[in-house]
């Protein structure tokens, strides 16, 4: 891998919306093609290659690198250059248990501090993440379900804790999108999340624990399983 050049699929010409910049088009198109398979795990991205092909200046396209980079979806690996992240199954079993136990214990804290607002916010987040499943947009789907997990622990007024659940999300960003490609699993994850507003409402601390234990580990299962697809071993 990285021996060649890789391909960056043109469906369009980059689109400069007023709001946007060049930086933000060349990281959105990089991030679906990696997210989407289409940019392998293990390979090598370089930046001059990157720049000719999507005809731009190498300023943005170092700059989208960076970008992805911070989210986790390549590494800056010596002597070989930025590589699209690449996990062994036992690295995302470990990253799916660290997950657990710190949203498990975070939620728990948001019982105690959640307010009626941030608990009318979430359940918004959820009824909009249904809405665009409703109308097959998975974009949108990502957008909102990424509000959920991005706002759902704010309350816990824990600034380093949800830095740590916010690290060990970012490694696993990779499938997010292609499992929502997944009617069945969506809407599954819609459902717990559903839930886990529903019990943490109620105050019932062991049961959004589990419900909260029950998500990520179905959550899981689902990602194996397309990290074996991709590889190849079913």
């Amino acid at each position: 891998k990285g021996d060649g050049v890789v391909a960056i699929k043109l469906d369009a010409e980059l689109d400069i919306a007023p709001s946007s910049t060049l930086r933000a088009e060349v990281a959105n198109l990089l991030r679906k093609q990696i997210l989407d398979g289409d940019i392998p795990s293990g390979e090598r991205l370089i930046e001059t290659e990157i720049a000719d092909q999507l005809g731009v200046s190498r300023m943005p396209v170092r700059e989208a690198l960076r970008m992805l980079e911070s989210e986790g979806l390549i590494n800056q690996i010596p002597r070989k250059g930025l590589i699209v992240a690449e996990y062994t199954e036992n690295d995302i079993r470990e990253y799916y248990t660290i997950r657990e136990a710190l949203e498990v214990c975070a939620i728990k804290i948001v019982i105690d501090k959640i307010s009626k607002e941030e608990l009318e916010e979430l359940k918004m987040y959820c009824r909009k993440a249904e809405e665009a499943h409703t109308a097959g947009d998975i974009e949108m789907v990502c957008r909102w379900t990424a509000k959920f997990n991005e706002r759902i622990y704010d309350s816990c007024e824990m600034p380093r804790l949800k830095e740590q659940i916010k690290t060990t999300q970012k490694y696993l960003r990779t499938f997010r999108f292609t499992s929502f490609k997944e009617a069945s699993r969506t809407e599954q994850a819609l459902k717990e999340h559903a839930e886990i507003i529903r019990l943490v409402e109620k105050k019932d601390y062991e049961g959004a624990a589990h419900a909260t234990s029950v998500h990520l580990r179905d959550a899981m299962r689902a990602y194996l399983k397309l990290w074996k697809q991709r590889k190849g071993r079913i």
